[in-house]
């Protein structure tokens, strides 16, 4: 079955890209991609957050509509002979960094100075590391990026990782994954998907620091005749949708803009976080859009695009919130754990006296690595 499907899958990729003008021998390239398959490694050629022996890597993984797309991530590796079994693999989900392909883990100064102390604790404790960039990051993946979408970011992790192990000797099967923020939206899916998506691996839990979950709820509130407040958490509706016109849903997204509203998310579209951010500050989101987005049709695809499964994982979760984040405020955390609580979803809770920005360092990432010693061992 497995075979028949990578069989239809590369038939259709070639008809796409022979009609799309790309040269034959390209086409019969790409038709012949399978998840997780590894187009390049190579070491980068500069320090990465002043941490050496970083390398890059590019790889095939699952896109929007289930076509098969490039993407890339960073690996490094803690040095010494690795422990029996080989090198235990956490994948580390980052932050939001913007939609654009130069805001990834090698393009984006911000992100790569947040993330780096992340990979360097996580290879103190003896962990190999794989930093997937997500679709349409990097230079050699289509973007947008879809941002937000629960699928891609899980398939991205997922295939990074599978990617990794063919390109360095001595990684273990075993893995986990963890990711803050946006990466802890990522990590959840991951985790709820890991198991059917790649069954040849051991996946052994999910760490989730102050994951974006439930952020459809206050999105799908916005509507043309809504105020502007200021900190207002659904000021990110215009990133989602943006996102979703990445993940080639643009006609139902153009369907609930005005001209102004599709002009702002084509220049989102492809900035980082710092102009993001900006433009954001300043941005009159009834003034984008035509008609509520509570719509039940879009509200269904914007939910089936974006929200986190609350059943079915197979694996321990650990998820750990602030309590003074203002940016995913811990009400949004407390209705996921209720929803898990409901579906009988086993997971651990955490919550600490910090924000978001400082959840890392006041005791998150303490917490993952006392969950990491208990369900993936370093060895």
């Amino acid at each position: 079955m497995v075979r028949h499907a990578r069989v239809i899958v590369g038939i259709v990729t070639l008809m796409a890209a022979l009609c799309s003008g790309l040269p034959l021998a390209a086409a019969q390239a790409q038709a012949a991609w399978y998840p997780g398959q590894l187009l390049a490694a190579a070491p980068l050629d500069r320090e990465w957050s002043g941490l050496g022996d970083v390398r890059r890597i590019e790889y095939v993984t699952t896109g929007p509509g289930g076509e098969l797309v490039p993407a890339a991530a960073l690996v490094r590796i803690p040095g010494g002979p690795a422990p029996e079994g080989g090198r235990r693999v956490v994948a580390w989900d980052h932050g939001t960094s913007g939609l654009g392909q130069e805001c990834g883990l090698t393009g984006s100064k911000q992100l790569e100075r947040h993330t780096g102390s992340t990979v360097e604790r996580l290879n103190d404790a003896g962990y190999a590391v794989v930093a997937p960039d997500y679709i349409g990051l990097s230079p050699n993946s289509p973007g947008p990026h879809p941002y937000l979408q629960t699928s891609t970011e899980a398939t991205a992790t997922i295939d990074a990782v599978r990617a990794a192990r063919s390109a360095f000797t001595g990684l273990s099967p075993s893995w986990a994954v963890a990711g803050w923020s946006q990466g802890g939206h990522a990590a959840l899916g991951t985790g709820r998907f890991a198991p059917e998506y790649a069954p040849e691996l051991d996946f052994r839990g999910t760490i989730a620091l102050a994951p974006a979950t439930n952020l459809e709820n206050i999105l799908l509130r916005s509507r043309p005749d809504q105020p502007e407040m200021p900190g207002y958490v659904g000021r990110a509706a215009p990133m989602v949708l943006a996102g979703m016109t990445g993940a080639q849903l643009g006609h139902e997204v153009g369907d609930f803009l005005t001209p102004q509203g599709r002009q702002f998310i084509g220049g989102l579209s492809t900035t980082c976080n710092s102009q993001a951010h900006t433009m954001l500050s300043t941005a009159e989101i009834g003034a984008m859009l035509t008609r509520p987005l509570n719509d039940p049709e879009f509200a269904a695809v914007m939910r089936d695009y974006m929200s986190i499964p609350v059943s079915g994982y197979q694996d321990p979760i650990l998820i750990v919130h602030g309590n003074y984040d203002t940016v995913v405020p811990l009400p949004l955390t407390l209705a996921l754990v209720g929803q898990f609580l409901l579906n009988g979803t086993q997971h651990e809770v955490r919550l600490l006296d910090a924000g978001h920005e400082d959840l890392e360092s006041l005791g998150g990432m303490d917490s993952a690595l006392t969950f990491l010693a208990r369900v993936l061992p370093a060895g």
